[in-house]
Parts: C-alpha cells; sequence; structure tokens
C-alpha cells in the first residue's frame, strides 16, 4: 500500500457513514478505495461499497494547500442552496463529529481531507461538437441557480485573476533567470515572455459588469455529463468565488474552445465550438446576462489566456506552482513551457480572429 493511500484510509477513518451504502469506515472488508482521475490540484479517490460488489459512493480528496479548511464553508453554503433549486451537485459529507473536512496536519502524511457524494455520469478531457452546447447550459443553470445567493465567501483566492500582479510575477522571473548564470531557462524563454508582455499591453485592466458567484475554474473536465450527453453537474468547487462573469466565462471558452488541449504548442481557437457553447448559454442566461458583460466575453477570453500565459511561463522559472506530468516531460519547468507556448499561440489565434467571434456572440445573443 503507497503512503497515499494509507493516509487516505486514515482520513476516511473519520466517516461513520455514507447515506444509501454499506460502508463502515473501521472494517476494510465494508469498501475498496482507488485514485481516481489525474488531476494536478487534488489527489482523488473512489470509494466503492463490497456489498453491493463495486458500487461507487464517495469521493474522497486532499485538498491543496492553495485551499485549505476554510473553502469547505463556501462550498457547502453554494451546494445547499443548488439542492434547494432543484440542481444535480455533490455533496459534502460530514465526519463523525459533524465537521466539513478533516485535518491530519502538515507534510505528506498528513493534509486537509474530506469526502463528497458522487455523482454518476461521465467526464471528458476534449471538447467536442456534441458536448459544447450542453457545456454552456450546464454553465448557464449554475449562474442561474446562484444568482439569488447571499453570501460571503470564508476563502478568497488574492490576486488569482490580477493580470497586473501575473505580469509582475513574470518580470521578476526573467530578471532571476537573466541575473542566475546557473539558472538554465529553456530556448525561446526571453522571447516568449517579450511576446507574453506585447500582447497584454493592449488588454484593459478593468473588467465590467458586477460581481457574480462563481465556479472559478471551468476547464471541461470539471463538467459531469450523463450517458445522454447533457450536462448534469459541475465538479470541484474549491474555486468558488464572486467574480465578474466575464473572467468566468473567458476562462471556460479558452479551455473549450481549444479542443487540442493546454499541452500543445500550436493550439487554435475553434470558432465552431464556439458558436455551439454559446448557444447553449444563452437558452438559459439570455435574461440575467447584461450587455457590458456580453461586450466583454471575447476580451475576456483573450485576458484569462494571456494572464495563463504568464503564470504559466513564469513558473518556467520558479516552478512552485503548478504540477507536471513526470511521464511526459523531464522536469516542471519544460511542462509548463509547453503550457505557456501552448496558452500564447492560442491567444494569438483569437485575435486575429476577434471580429469573428465577437460577432458571433452578438448573434448568440440576438437568436436567444
Amino acid at each position: 500500500m503507497t503512503a497515499l493511500l494509507q493516509t487516505a484510509r486514515a482520513a476516511l477513518s473519520y466517516y461513520a457513514a455514507i447515506e444509501g451504502a454499506s460502508f463502515d469506515s473501521q472494517r476494510d472488508d465494508s469498501y475498496t478505495i482507488r485514485p481516481l482521475g489525474d488531476g494536478l490540484i487534488n489527489d482523488t479517490f473512489l470509494v466503492e461499497t463490497s456489498a453491493p460488489k463495486g458500487v461507487a459512493c464517495a469521493v474522497l480528496q486532499r485538498v491543496n494547500p492553495l485551499f485549505g479548511v476554510a473553502v469547505h464553508h463556501d462550498i457547502e453554503a453554494v451546494t445547499r442552496h443548488l439542492v434547494r433549486k432543484q440542481l444535480c451537485t455533490p455533496l459534502l459529507i460530514r465526519t463523525r463529529d459533524d465537521q466539513l473536512a478533516v485535518d491530519l496536519g502538515p507534510g505528506d502524511a498528513g493534509g486537509v481531507w474530506r469526502m463528497l457524494t458522487y455523482v454518476e455520469g461521465q467526464t471528458f478531457a476534449k471538447m467536442t461538437e456534441a458536448l459544447a452546447a450542453p457545456a454552456g447550459e450546464l454553465t448557464a443553470r449554475f449562474h442561474t441557480a446562484v444568482s439569488d445567493l447571499q453570501h460571503r465567501f470564508h476563502f478568497v483566492r488574492a490576486g488569482a485573476h490580477d493580470l497586473q500582479r501575473h505580469l509582475r510575477n513574470l518580470a521578476v522571473a526573467v530578471d532571476k533567470a537573466q541575473s542566475e548564470p546557473a539558472h538554465e531557462t529553456p530556448p525561446g524563454f526571453f522571447a516568449l515572455a517579450d511576446s507574453i508582455f506585447t500582447l497584454a499591453r493592449d488588454i484593459p485592466l478593468q473588467v465590467p459588469g458586477p460581481l457574480r458567484i462563481c465556479h472559478g475554474d471551468l476547464k471541461l473536465n470539471n463538467l459531469r455529463f450523463g450517458d445522454d450527453g447533457q450536462g448534469l453537474c459541475l465538479l470541484d468547487l474549491d474555486t468558488l468565488a464572486q467574480l465578474p462573469l466575464g473572467l468566468e466565462l473567458g476562462d471556460a471558452l479558452r479551455s473549450w474552445c481549444n479542443p487540442a488541449g493546454e499541452d500543445r504548442t500550436d493550439p487554435q481557437f475553434d470558432l465552431s465550438l464556439l458558436q455551439r457553447v454559446l448557444q447553449g448559454y444563452m437558452r438559459i442566461a439570455r435574461s440575467f446576462i447584461a450587455v457590458e458583460e456580453r461586450d466583454y466575453l471575447i476580451l475576456g477570453t483573450l485576458r484569462i489566456t494571456t494572464q495563463l500565459a504568464a503564470r504559466f511561463a513564469a513558473d518556467v522559472v520558479n516552478q512552485s506552482y503548478f504540477r507536471y506530468d513526470p511521464s511526459r516531460y523531464e522536469s516542471r519547468a519544460a511542462h509548463n513551457y509547453v503550457r505557456a507556448q501552448g496558452q500564447l499561440a492560442l491567444a494569438q489565434s483569437l485575435v486575429m480572429q476577434r471580429r469573428e467571434a465577437e460577432s458571433l456572440v452578438q448573434s448568440a445573443f440576438s437568436a436567444a
């Protein structure tokens, strides 16, 4: 048994029962536990009951230290509100002593752990034309459902969408790479950074529209779909926050309209996917989205893409935030260099197609 799996079992022992499942954390023969997915943020396990055999009943996660315990109060407030609105959502399962999460302390043998109900369905790594409209509809249902929720967030990711801050971090990383002879940077790193700075000069810092409760990380594998291809629910709710809608949807569009994925250096922003996503979103959201939010959607997508390029590029030097895939890359720096190149190329592709993209936004609003 790996050390991480041993820690997972230790966290699981804090839970007494799972509704609707024959589960006893004190009896190893009442459940099985195995790794789930390949997420680069949280360590995730699927808990299955032994009787009936192999029935998935819960998801156990070790939460990245970026988030901690406080975020679970926000998850609880939002998910319970979604239930009241009759929307599907994973729910936190409370511990024996009625806590939302378990803190096992610092270090590899510890961490903050939580357990959530398991939602049957599928997740996908790559957007397709068949998934695009359902993804837009699901996101709009979420935004509509939480639009009347009054909640003061316990956990706030300060500076997560501060473009100036990310550009400053990149500038510091460039200076560090230039001033430390022993520091190895990939060929082309400095030209990459210069291109990011140039692109960012044309992006205004102000984001129009009110703050709304948002998911905060709408990459495709954070959406759950049913066997019929329709959207079921949003997953991984650590990033819940009050944000301008332009940043929320900008992050979604830069992810969904890039079918090549983040580990390619030659992506193209796909206008066909954009059109379908917008059609799905506007079917639900036309009643509440404001004109200034609509008009910012493409610029918001460009901003988020440029911001991510800066974050990935800075971590080529700092190597302090993003995990990497050791099966494909020799180092964290090498992986993040590819990520930064990919986001820059995606942003440049969108710039070339910006007029057509904004026309699609206008058409989607008019048709809704």
